[in-house]
């Protein structure tokens, strides 16, 4: 495996009408999520592999930029890339994966970060990047089903619950609650549990939840049901050398 070190490469994201002030441009959709910022390089034609990986790295940057600029409502956004890896996944796009580092407003700390995002190199565009903030095996604390936290999470999740399966009734019986520190200001939370269907049965339910501390919000959260799941460890694949 080859991982591509991207050394002092920080770009910092104003978001404002003329889009992401970086060394790339950034093309909006209408929001139909929180992420839905894609971005591109401005040189579509690099004339190197060292070009060609510089836009790749660019155009990547300011996806995850701009994806977390968007989530959490934030104007200004620092990326640090310290690892990429790159894997190809058809004949014109490559999978790209890595770690790195943000800061959000005005926070002073730098929150670790893993993500992973479809890079088109004829178009020199990436997708919207899947975003992990904190230590990629983090230290995790169990949290008393009985907290307030807990609480929170339940009801925001039965919530979402609700409002996907409008026709009939079901609620989440968590079993698990796990919470793990993504820098000083989040919390990574998880769940286990089941969604319990009325007269209709039951089926095993994850949840990952993203929480700010700082200000009391569920920045983000995300449920998975059955018994199979996305989040389920994979062995790293090969990628290629770049």
């Amino acid at each position: 495996m080859h991982r591509h070190l991207l050394r002092k490469s920080v770009l910092v994201a104003m978001m404002a009408s003329a889009g992401v002030l970086t060394s790339v441009a950034i093309a909006q959709k209408p929001a139909t999520g929180p992420n839905w910022v894609h971005a591109q390089a401005r040189d579509t034609a690099p004339d190197s592999r060292i070009e060609g990986d510089q836009s790749m790295d660019a155009a990547v940057a300011a996806a995850v930029i701009g994806a977390v600029a968007t989530e959490f409502g934030e104007r200004k956004v620092e990326v640090r890339l310290d690892e990429v890896a790159v894997m190809p996944a058809s004949i014109r796009d490559r999978t790209v994966t890595g770690e790195g580092r943000l800061r959000i407003g005005g926070d002073d700390e730098w929150v670790a970060f893993q993500f992973d995002v479809l890079y088109d190199t004829e178009t020199a565009t990436a997708g919207v990047p899947a975003l992990r903030l904190g230590d990629p095996d983090p230290a995790s604390d169990p949290v008393p089903l009985d907290s307030q936290l807990a609480a929170e999470l339940d009801a925001h999740v039965n919530a979402a619950l609700d409002a996907e399966f409008s026709s009939q009734a079901v609620e989440l019986v968590t079993t698990r609650v796990t919470a793990a520190s993504a820098g000083g200001r989040f919390l990574q939370v998880e769940a286990m549990g089941t969604a319990e269907f009325a007269g209709e049965g039951t089926t095993p339910a994850q949840v990952r939840a993203l929480y700010d501390r700082s200000s009391g919000d569920w920045v983000r959260l995300d449920y998975e049901l059955g018994t199979t799941s996305n989040w389920a460890d994979e062995a790293e694949p090969a990628v290629a050398a770049r």
